[in-house]
């Protein structure tokens, strides 16, 4: 129960501090209070008169008063607090339900027995019941206002009256609305509010809350009342039994249902529930539900409420009903682990303070680029540009503070389940955080808006050396046939590689798979193939840094590795100049325009990673030559001469090998594009400064 006392504390933290525990913004819930969606709002003066209502259009998420059997309601009946649908508040509704009796009787034998019998009652009763205990322990006189009100039993009509709840010409309540229909009239606001229920909108559920008018108070919304609050959780609490809390080792109030609504308002998945008294799933082991654990119902309270409040500063990391938090006690921000980590650079205003080199570092670019998406790298910057964001987080803790880590994921409507928890000190986190930038961190293709740029430069595609984000990673292993239950299992199978440094290795399999579909490029639009190479590149880096044998571990730099003479590498960057030989002739071809049409190298690449030798003779001895003796002719030989260089670098028997190419096949692909797109920079850069005039005196 570590999570649970470390949320526990989170919460008693975000109350100190006013900034994070306003309501308004925040919405952190008090004590025996529960987030759910309001739809009407009716407003009563200090003697319980009605004054008026409205339809709350914007629908907002307020903090109601619950009871323990309310807070988790589906089918059956328990009553809020305050704060309920027009089924509970509305008297004049007239809902019934079969309210079940008992009674004692003398038998014969002179032996008392138990019977049952049912009865009808008004669903308003179960409300009016609560509330009046409630009246009778306090001195509220919002509260006691509002009972006022309820029990003259002119809810509905008041509503009706104020066009609130929309009736048909007969005066019986309108349900449903068919614009056809009704061309000439207003749809009702309340149906804008309310959802469809088997096609007909159910009334009676519209939340109705409370406002009280009297003079002096400047905070008439019970919702916002935190004295309202504290009494109705003070009074509840007092109602509970006491019993041993495992979480803080004390006698406390508890609780045996607990809270719900983690992730959304209607949100039904529960994390500790033990409450089943009719299939007694906990028999067995144990006669009584509460045997298993008891947890208080303060404790229960704040840590399901300050992780419903991390939950929704933290949206980035969330992947549906999978989330990932990271979070310290003092509330301080800690970036999650499963967030897209190039989010930490400001694409627009680069902080080049922390890059070692930054002569070498450029974001410049121009509008005649001759390859496109190749030409743009800010490289080994971005790393440190997020290794400087991420030890900004860190300045702001304190060294002996814990952080926390989490990962929850609902895979059924009713049930939450926590898939992992780890916590680290400051210092081991982000160093772990690091190793993954280090170990995992290749060439990712980024497409970056420029509002203010011309329509045909809107879009810039730029080249950062970062670890592809996790999202990535699922669209780049599973392509098309990606769903959300391959995207969870991907992301919980992440998780451990991101956070728990280098004796966490990559699953093989993963780094297999995005091998395959970087060989593919005729499966997918260009853009996805050059973003499908950089996490392929990535992740079999990382799995050689951190490889199970030592003596397979590997490092490999960003830049072109001319001294790399493996038959793997050396065939990747054989098909490169390949590709951008033909790229090149069909370039000049064409008038200086970007081709419409694939290389041969795109088009057998695959074949080209299964079969490189036979491959590559094809491609020398037919495919590429009308291309090479075009170049030739118009003197340009250096693709030719580049080819040349590569060839020499290879052994005899490496390259007559036939053998399907590793990882390494696509990091040396990548690099020698990479390189080809900064020498053609380099030669565009010298072409400009030799056209512009000297400056003279």
């Amino acid at each position: 129960m570590s999570w649970m006392q470390k949320l526990y504390r989170t919460y008693n933290e975000i109350e100190k501090n006013p900034n994070l525990s306003d309501l308004e913004k925040e919405k952190l819930a008090p004590l025996w209070h529960s987030p759910q969606t309001a739809h009407i709002q009716i407003t009563l003066d200090g003697d319980g008169n009605f004054l008026g209502a409205k339809v709350l259009t914007d629908k907002p998420i307020i903090m109601l008063p619950v009871t323990e059997s309310s807070e988790g309601r589906t089918s059956g009946l328990a009553p809020h607090a305050l704060a309920d649908s027009l089924q509970y508040t509305a008297k004049d509704l007239g809902l019934i339900y079969q309210k079940e009796v008992i009674t004692e009787i003398e038998g014969k034998n002179g032996k008392k027995k138990k019977t049952k019998s049912k009865h009808e009652d008004l669903i308003f009763n179960l409300y009016a019941e609560q509330l009046d205990k409630w009246c009778a322990a306090i001195d509220n006189k919002k509260v006691l206002a509002i009972q006022k009100y309820v029990h003259k039993g002119t809810v509905l009509a008041d509503l009706i009256k104020e066009k609130v709840i929309p009736v048909d010409d007969n005066g019986e309540l309108l349900t449903n609305w068919i614009e056809r229909e009704n061309k000439d009239k207003q749809k009702p606001e309340l149906f804008n509010v309310l959802t469809k229920e088997q096609g007909k909108f159910e009334i009676r559920k519209a939340l109705v809350v409370w406002s009280v008018q009297i003079p002096g108070d400047f905070v008439p919304e019970t919702w916002k009342d935190k004295e309202v609050q504290k009494s109705w959780g003070n009074y509840y609490q007092q109602t509970l039994k006491s019993q041993f809390c495992t979480v803080t080792g004390d006698e406390q109030k508890i609780r045996e249902s607990h809270p719900a609504k983690l992730l959304y308002s209607g949100d039904k998945a529960k994390l500790i529930s033990s409450n089943d008294k009719e299939g007694f799933t906990y028999l067995g082991r144990f006669e009584e539900a509460n045997q298993a654990t008891t947890i208080s119902a303060e404790v229960s309270h704040k840590a399901h409420a300050a992780l419903r409040w991390l939950i929704d500063r933290q949206t980035t990391a969330r992947n549906n009903e999978q989330v990932t938090i990271a979070w310290a006690i003092s509330c301080n921000p800690v970036p999650s682990p499963m967030k897209d980590i190039s989010s930490e650079i400001n694409w627009d205003n680069l902080d080049i303070s922390a890059v070692e080199n930054p002569d070498e570092f450029s974001s410049q670019t121009s509008s005649e680029q001759l390859s496109l998406d190749w030409s743009v790298n800010i490289g080994r910057a971005a790393a440190q540009i997020i290794k400087k964001k991420l030890h900004g987080y860190q300045a702001e803790l304190k060294d002996h503070e814990q952080i926390s880590l989490i990962m929850l994921d609902s895979s059924t409507p009713g049930r939450m389940a926590l898939t992992y928890y780890q916590e680290f000190l400051p210092a081991d986190y982000f160093a772990n955080l690091d190793v993954w930038i280090d170990d995992f961190s290749w060439y990712q293709r980024y497409s970056i808006e420029q509002p203010n740029a011309k329509k045909s430069d809107k879009k810039k595609t730029l080249w950062a050396f970062v670890p592809p984000s996790p999202y990535s990673i699922a669209e780049a292993v599973y392509g098309k046939s990606l769903s959300d239950t391959l995207k969870k299992q991907l992301y919980a199978r992440l998780l451990p590689v991101i956070a728990g440094g280098t004796s966490v290795p990559i699953p093989e399999d993963l780094v297999r798979q995005s091998f395959q579909a970087a060989c593919n490029p005729n499966g997918c639009e260009n853009w996805e193939w050059q973003r499908n190479i950089g996490v392929a590149c990535a992740l079999y880096k990382g799995w050689r840094a951190r490889h199970h044998d030592l003596s397979q571990r590997r490092t490999y730099p960003m830049s072109l590795d001319t001294q790399n003479r493996s038959r793997d590498y050396l065939y990747g960057r054989l098909i490169a100049q390949a590709e951008s030989m033909e790229w090149y002739a069909l370039y000049l071809q064409n008038g200086k325009k970007t081709p419409t049409r694939a290389t041969n190298a795109e088009r057998y690449f695959q074949q080209f990673a299964q079969r490189p030798y036979s491959t590559w003779r094809n491609l020398a001895s037919e495919k590429l030559v009308p291309y090479q003796n075009y170049l030739t002719s118009q003197g340009k030989d250096f693709y030719k001469q580049a080819i040349g260089e590569i060839m020499e670098l290879f052994q005899r028997d490496d390259y007559v090998c036939d053998n399907k190419l590793s990882g390494e096949f696509l990091l040396g692909y990548h690099c020698q594009k990479m390189e080809n797109a900064r020498e053609i920079d380099k030669r565009k850069a010298a072409k400009a400064s030799k056209a512009k005039p000297t400056e003279t005196n």
